[in-house]
């Protein structure tokens, strides 16, 4: 992926065939470049949601001078279309203690994880599971997956657990790395449940107080 502070905005004239929703790793963006992406909105920790360009050559996310050449909401309509109808594979695994993760992927999409920002649509699509109201933990440690579990069953604490690994793995193997932390989807609002120790460097699980209910709610449903 390139983001440039020095875009060719000549590839921005006519964006709509090829413009897509898209999750952006707030390290990719140089420190220099910010004020140049100032549409970029936070979307959680590690995070952004843009609007990328998607052609033969790269895959460009779109900066402030790209998306005043169009008009704003026909942009934004064609950018979540076109993520809509991107193909992805949907496909499950269950873990040994019983849990099971859903995982939207697909090895030559740099888009896959961006399906985050239409997730709902797109777990129907697949004919995936209903979503509960509690939501989904799920990470989107690269830009080729999106690993979900929703919050309905009794093995939560596998399910954490095996998200958490996963997400720190995938997301050093990379390539397009996003975040390695663990996020709560919940009505189209996602938020970061790791928090980093900056003095062992280590990263651990810390639900805010209503998702921490859910969780041991489901987690004592075992009984």
């Amino acid at each position: 992926m390139n983001v440039s502070a020095r875009a060719d905005h000549t590839s921005a004239a006519d964006p709509l065939r090829s413009v897509y929703l898209m999750l952006v790793a707030e390290e990719l963006i140089p420190g220099e470049a910010r004020g140049q992406f100032s549409y970029l909105q936070p979307l959680a920790a590690d995070l952004l949601a843009g609007v990328a360009l998607d052609t033969p050559d790269q895959v460009r996310v779109l900066d402030d001078r790209d998306v005043t050449l169009v008009e704003w909401e026909s942009l934004m309509a064609a950018a979540r279309r076109n993520l809509l109808s991107e193909p992805v594979n949907y496909d499950t695994v269950e873990l040994p203690g019983g849990a099971v993760l859903h995982i939207l992927g697909h090895p030559e999409s740099v888009f896959a994880a961006s399906k985050v920002l239409v997730f709902e649509e797109t777990v129907r699509a697949a004919d995936g599971p209903e979503i509960p109201d509690e939501g989904v933990l799920l990470v989107v440690p690269n830009r080729h997956n999106l690993v979900f579990y929703p919050l309905t069953g009794k093995h939560v604490p596998e399910a954490v657990n095996s998200l958490a690994q996963f997400g720190q793995g995938a997301y050093e193997d990379g390539p397009g790395r996003l975040s390695p932390r663990v996020f709560w989807w919940r009505a189209g609002v996602l938020t970061s449940i790791t928090l980093f120790d900056q003095e062992s460097r280590t990263m651990r699980i810390s639900p805010p107080d209503e998702l921490m209910m859910i969780m041991r709610r489901l987690a004592g449903s075992a009984g």
